[in-house]
């Protein structure tokens, strides 16, 4: 059943066994795992069935770092969450990416993939991918084979595409058909109120924009809230522990964690002029099923260097990649789209004005539609966590009056020397078996990538995972550490990040959940 929660009326206490808090990816899995089971399951929902601007203002925030996408922006607030502008990229974390290694701090998750792995075939099927297969001996993409590569120091993987799947549309049926469901939208949790010794959650407080605010009273409870909103919620719920549920070792909020996202790297100088490279490209190689090939690092390259994991993908080069001239006017686009002001204006004017050549040439290119002269790289690399990437709260209020984040998300001081040496690596590797040579856009130039990168919206680690309380906010169950009956979902448990997208893993980490909460 779906309700509007602005027709509960004033201070009713609803009751259930399992109450979930968040509507996206995470909280849609478990509570589409746990329908037609005994369970009374009420899932609130901040939003409606479609975008609406004063929801998606509590959101609003602070951000101390320019790379950093507007708070109100890099996250959805409507049934679906951010599955609504989700583009699909797919995969599993690699199982050096669970493991401890001694070269990243902090880094191991309480269990690896074998663990997790029959809960991503689960989530495939939930995410709407082909079959769990994500080494390149498992495709066969137009007859192509991929780069020769010594594997020993880089391979060729897969990223599978989702549709993509909109969890709100696609399983909005389902939950409304389930007995035992409840789905309330537009109803905002403000408060998770604790008995004197907050040793467990006795009831959530509930409000409506505008309408009235009610109690919901359950045996569990699941934050499913995003990287962000997770946090916020622990922090707000103050009354009893003063620094916030969950916070007696000060970890609520610490870890937060961004891919940076790099869509101009470097550019490919192949030997043989522009050969076709089909496998890392967009290609559907089946109904339904798309794929593009990435090159990954060897595990044992990584270890030796002191790396963390990365992916560098090719694609054909844009105007931006070979036009000084285009990429200043990218990066004056990206600087203006991000409410800056560049302080290098005249460097960039100059770009233009001295390159009119290359960018008549790169128009018209564009416009004949000539076949792309260069290639060009994007890659993401593995933050390292960092506690002092961290999620605080302001004292500017929303609609709610609820405190306002502040975000300061910070990549670590080693982190230029990973993406400039994980180049340096893949571009020795193409000179040696004689492909060609890998070119990085120096700093001080346009598109410098330094100072370019974007953050991938993949808000993650801020209520980290671990089984000892003073180096995690959870248990490898998701339960809070010294709260009984609450439980968090989502990335932000993640206690490291890998280098490719969250989504499958939140999926897999929401279905393994809902089998733990329905066997205990």
């Amino acid at each position: 059943m779906i309700i509007d929660a602005r027709t509960v009326p004033q201070n009713t206490v609803l009751d259930s066994d399992i109450c979930i808090i968040g509507g996206g990816a995470a909280g849609i899995t478990l509570t589409r795992e746990l329908a037609g089971t005994s369970l009374q399951v009420c899932l609130l929902e901040s939003g409606g069935l479609e975008f609406a601007p004063a929801t998606q203002n509590l959101y609003a925030g602070e951000s101390t770092n320019p790379h950093f996408f507007p708070l109100d922006v890099t996250r959805l607030r409507y049934f679906g969450g951010s599955t609504n502008h989700w583009s699909g990229w797919t995969r599993p974390f690699q199982l050096i990416e669970f493991e401890k290694r001694a070269h990243i701090p902090y880094s191991g998750w309480p269990f690896g993939l074998a663990e997790l792995e029959p809960y991503y075939r689960r989530a495939q099927v939930l995410c709407e991918v082909g079959p769990f297969a994500y080494e390149a001996k498992d495709w066969t993409i137009n007859d192509q084979e991929p780069l020769k590569l010594n594997p020993s120091r880089f391979f060729t993987s897969i990223f599978q595409f989702s549709p993509p799947t909109r969890f709100g549309q696609r399983y909005r049926e389902e939950l409304a058909k389930a007995q035992n469901v409840r789905v309330y939208l537009r109803a905002n949790v403000t408060t998770l109120e604790t008995p004197p010794v907050p040793n467990a959650v006795s009831q959530v407080r509930v409000a409506t924009l505008g309408g009235p605010a009610f109690q919901v009273r359950s045996r569990r409870y699941v934050l499913a809230a995003g990287g962000i909103e997770n946090v916020r919620l622990l922090l707000s719920s103050d009354q009893v522990e003063t620094a916030g549920l969950g916070n007696q070792n000060d970890l609520v909020g610490r870890f937060f964690m961004d891919h940076p996202i790099f869509e101009q790297s470097g550019q490919i100088l192949f030997k043989q002029r522009y050969p076709e490279l089909d496998y890392y490209r967009l290609t559907a190689v089946q109904p339904n099923v798309i794929v593009r090939g990435i090159l990954e690092p060897a595990t044992e390259l990584t270890k030796r260097e002191g790396l963390p994991n990365f992916y560098i993908g090719i694609r054909p080069a844009t105007a931006t990649d070979v036009s000084e001239g285009a990429a200043s006017i990218k990066a004056l686009w990206w600087r203006l789209r991000k409410g800056s002001f560049p302080e290098d204006l005249g460097k960039h004017l100059g770009n233009i004005i001295s390159d009119l050549d290359g960018l008549a040439s790169a128009a018209y290119g564009r416009i004949a539609g000539s076949s792309p002269t260069h290639y060009a790289t994007f890659s993401s690399l593995e933050p390292p966590p960092n506690p002092d990437s961290r999620i605080t709260l302001t004292n500017e209020r929303d609609a709610l009056g609820l405190r306002r984040v502040k975000l300061d998300w910070r990549l670590g001081p080693d982190f230029e020397h990973f993406f400039m040496r994980a180049h340096e690596l893949l571009g020795q590797e193409l000179g040696r078996v004689g492909l060609g040579r890998l070119r990085i856009r120096p700093r001080g130039s346009a598109l410098d990538p330094m100072e370019n990168y974007e953050n991938g919206h993949h808000h993650m680690g801020a209520t980290r995972m671990h089984p000892d309380p003073k180096q995690g906010v959870v248990d490898s169950d998701g339960r809070v550490h010294g709260i009984a009956n609450l439980y968090v979902a989502g990335s932000s448990v993640f206690p490291t990040y890998g280098c490719g997208t969250p989504t499958l893993t939140i999926v897999a980490l929401a279905t393994r959940l809902a089998d733990h909460l329905k066997a205990t």
